[in-house]
């Protein structure tokens, strides 16, 4: 039986998430405390070749990405859920299955980089297409109590171990390459989230692309913006704060890739007013206005 004070953390914390696409300004610890943490979830995805030469095709994933994602005139890039048919429905299932065939522990580096961003991103947006009309990927529940979406649930199997969107990040990719541009990659079908790229990452672009990425979404309002004279980020810098080194390792690290007129307005502040994150599905059609 779960005792009553147990069912009052419970319900509590998943009203604080669940409330997350409204409470735009609010951060809490109790929120921050159902972030999955950075730990490795198992030794075998340590395990790679250095000289390998294995490239894995990602050119389905690109097509799907050139086909059905977009722009808007904000800068956030969308994708017309609504448009993708059966056919490439299945060849997204197709990749998907062809990813989860590899055997990951014998690539480089660079192309398992590529490759569990591509997998987490692929998987999420099949999530979504598999749930039709919902406003918000937090929607998509396997039980009543699940107030994190479809996170911790599985979609994926790679070398025999069965993975979720939140092992695949927190569990693999984040203790092993420990990189803040990482977050940047993984695209989690929220308008506040970075943008998902027009093409896939490969072993040979995935570096040069987060650093594009980070910069794009630093300089979007989505990341970091200067509102009466105070920081408000967003709050992937909240959740992952420990990722950038702290509050004033965040700061660090946007000034790095600020454009000129951003960079200037971050001189001398060390600290972090309020952060902001739009859970809305980043459906074509959505409205983004404040």
């Amino acid at each position: 039986m779960i005792s009553t004070k147990l069912k009052n953390i419970i319900v509590t914390a998943a009203v604080c998430v669940m409330a997350l696409p409204i409470m735009a300004h609010a951060q809490t610890s109790i929120e921050k405390a159902f972030v999955a943490k950075s730990k490795l979830h198992n030794s075998i995805w340590k395990k790679h070749d250095p000289s390998s030469s294995i490239v894995i095709d990602h050119s389905a994933w690109s097509s799907f990405l050139s086909k059905y994602t977009a722009r808007n005139s904000q800068g956030i890039t969308l994708v017309a859920y609504g448009r993708v048919g059966a056919a490439d429905k299945t060849a997204l299932k197709n990749y998907l299955a062809a990813l989860q065939a590899t055997d990951v522990t014998r690539l480089n580096r660079n192309e398992q980089y590529a490759f569990w961003l591509n997998l987490y991103n692929a998987s999420v947006v099949n999530v979504v297409l598999n749930n039709k009309r919902v406003s918000s990927v937090l929607k998509i529940k396997s039980n009543p109590l699940d107030f994190k979406g479809p996170f911790n649930d599985p979609v994926a199997t790679v070398n025999g171990k069965t993975l979720t969107p939140d092992t695949i990040e927190s569990g693999i990719v984040r203790p092993i390459w420990n990189d803040p541009n990482l977050h940047y990659g993984f695209n989690c079908a929220a308008l506040g989230c970075p943008n998902l790229q027009s093409t896939a990452f490969t072993g040979k672009n995935v570096n040069s692309l987060l650093a594009d990425a980070a910069r794009t979404y630093i300089n979007d309002p989505r990341g970091i913006t200067i509102r009466n004279g105070a920081i408000i980020a967003s709050k992937i810098y909240f959740w992952y704060s420990e990722d950038f080194g702290g509050e004033k390792g965040v700061i660090r690290h946007v000034t790095q890739y600020a454009s000129p007129g951003l960079k200037e307005k971050l001189k001398g502040k060390t600290k972090i007013k309020a952060y902001e994150y739009d859970w809305r599905l980043n459906k074509s059609g959505a409205s983004t206005g404040g």
